[in-house]
This record gives C-alpha cells, sequence and structure tokens, in this order.
C-alpha cells in the first residue's frame, strides 16, 4: 500500500535534505552516487527511482529547491512593505537563517563552481541578476540614480557571500554572523 501524500512529502523533504548536505560539503564532483546514496541510506538503484536522471536530476531539483528556499526566506522580503533599511535587514535575516548563521553553505554558490557550471551556471547567473536588480530597486527607492544603486546592490551582495566564503576559509561562522551585523549597521 502507498504511503499517504504527508508521509511520501516529509520522506522526500528528509531525502533533499540529505542529499543537500552531500552536495554541499562534497561540491559538485565530490557528490558521487555512491556518497549520495550513502548519505540517503538508499541504494542506487532507489536514487534512480527517485531521480531517473541521476545525478544531473539530483543536482537539478537541489538547485531549484535552493533558489524557492532564498526567495522565499530573503529576497521575497525586499517586497515587504516598510522602510528599505529594514526590508534589506530583513534579506540579511532570511539569508543568516538559509546559511544557518553562517555554519551551513549556500548550494547556489557551490554549483556555480568547478565543473557543475557549465550545467547550472547559467540559470544560477540569471537568478542572481534578478535579486541583483531587486536589490538595486530598494537602493534607487532611498535615492541612488540607477547606476549607482545598481553598484550598491553588487557591493552589498558581495559583502554577504564575501563573509561567507572568508567564514568557511577560516573555518569559523562566527565571522559570518560579525559581519552580517557590520552590514546591517550600514543600512
Amino acid at each position: 500500500m502507498p504511503k499517504p501524500s504527508k508521509e511520501r512529502d516529509t520522506a522526500r523533504s528528509i531525502l533533499i535534505e540529505q542529499l543537500t548536505a552531500v552536495f554541499q560539503q562534497q561540491g559538485y564532483e565530490g557528490a558521487t552516487l555512491a556518497k549520495l546514496a550513502a548519505a540517503s541510506g538508499l541504494g542506487k538503484a532507489s536514487l534512480y527511482h527517485h531521480f531517473p536522471g541521476g545525478k544531473d536530476e539530483i543536482a537539478r531539483v537541489l538547485m531549484r529547491k535552493a533558489i524557492a528556499d532564498l526567495q522565499r526566506l530573503a529576497f521575497s522580503r525586499l517586497q515587504a512593505p516598510g522602510l528599505s533599511r529594514d526590508r534589506l535587514g530583513a534579506l540579511l535575516d532570511g539569508f543568516c537563517e538559509y546559511v544557518d548563521q553562517g555554519r551551513g553553505h549556500c548550494l547556489l554558490a557551490v554549483l556555480a563552481q568547478g565543473g557543475a557550471r557549465p550545467y547550472y551556471g547559467t540559470e544560477i547567473e540569471a537568478q542572481f541578476r534578478d535579486w541583483l536588480q531587486m536589490v538595486a530597486e530598494v537602493f534607487e527607492e532611498r535615492g541612488e540614480k540607477p547606476k549607482r544603486a545598481k553598484r550598491s546592490a553588487d557591493h552589498f551582495v558581495e559583502q554577504i557571500y564575501g563573509a561567507l566564503i572568508m567564514s568557511k576559509i577560516i573555518d569559523q561562522p562566527g565571522h559570518f554572523r560579525r559581519a552580517m551585523k557590520r552590514l546591517r549597521k550600514t543600512l
């Protein structure tokens, strides 16, 4: 007898989390089917049952979920009513939640590098261009001219991702949290 829909959705969510962790920790190249199967507790055949396209399909599903999560947790907050400072701060809060206060990784950043770039780079780049435009519009609302607002948006997002990468390099999530606190003060 098939699992009820809620149980199936919960099982799928857990599977997605397990697979995401492998890609985040191992990168695209290191996320072999053997490692993905081991992390999920499934055999390779079962993984192919869930994802007939194999590793590529898994990565694509995870990428789309990461985009949806970042949109929901962070970038959608730019469209809420309120002061631009508060909306940018809400974006920071959402991003911090997405990366577990600097302890986690951004899957999109992982997939935009190395061997995965030819497969996913264009879609990720297009999404980031949309998000950067959303941030630039908030800076324009603050009175900046369009060209300056675009530079401010680029700088704002660069600071977020730069802090995340630096915290990974030095293996100190606290570095990310402190950088986000400093960035918030500039708003």
